[in-house]
């Protein structure tokens, strides 16, 4: 029987390819990225597969209904001055690092199903400037990672670690379900299909004409 993250891994694979063929971020990324904003499905509250916010209200390709809501989330900022919709008693407090820790409230995007959060995720992404580097580097995902942290993706100091860290393990669980190579066995076949009707075809053809 297939683990949980086995099964999220499963489940929203053909979601992330769908979302790489359309803006070329990587299948691993993506992956680890909503198991890391979902704790890998767990908290997946209007099929919010990522930590987008509402923001510009810009449709980067699956949100075109427009829908959002009101999540509790933590937020790292330079400043003690920060301001958001809601912020928890007790809150900022300051870090080691000097950073300043907000436990809040704030408007996030919400989609009809998982599909939409991946398209609109990863049209984010590929239409936004500051990622534009990283995008040099879709062959590579570990590098991509570290290069959509370093355009400022996320404000918790050790994103970087914990994003690298679940796409091991993602991996592991794609080598180990064989994912990548069920989708090659079923396209071989059809290939090998499709060349043999041509050869039919061509003989009948032959035939007729003698």
């Amino acid at each position: 029987m297939a683990t949980k993250k086995e099964q999220f891994v499963i489940r929203y694979y053909p979601y992330a390819k769908k979302a790489s063929e359309k803006s070329g971020v990587p299948i691993l990324f993506a992956l680890a990225q909503s198991a890391l904003e979902s704790g890998w499905g767990k908290s997946a509250k209007g099929n919010m597969m990522f930590g987008i916010k509402k923001g510009s209200g810009r449709n980067y390709g699956g949100w075109s209904q427009g829908g959002s809501q009101l999540i509790t989330t933590t937020e790292y900022s330079s400043s003690p001055n920060r301001s958001f919709p809601f912020i928890y008693p007790g809150y900022p407090i300051r870090q080691s690092n000097g950073k300043w820790k907000y436990r809040i409230k704030d408007v996030f995007r919400a989609y009809p199903n998982p599909f939409f959060s991946f398209i609109d995720w990863a049209g984010l992404l590929f239409k936004n400037r500051r990622y534009s580097y990283a995008m040099q580097f879709k062959k590579d995902p570990y590098r991509f990672a570290e290069e959509v942290a370093k355009a400022g993706y996320a404000t918790d100091p050790n994103y970087v670690s914990k994003v690298k860290r679940i796409m091991k393990e993602v991996e592991q669980i794609i080598i180990l379900k064989k994912l990548d190579k069920k989708e090659r066995s079923i396209v071989l076949p059809m290939a090998i299909m499709g060349i043999s009707v041509i050869a039919i075809i061509i003989a009948v053809v032959k035939s007729n004409t003698k």
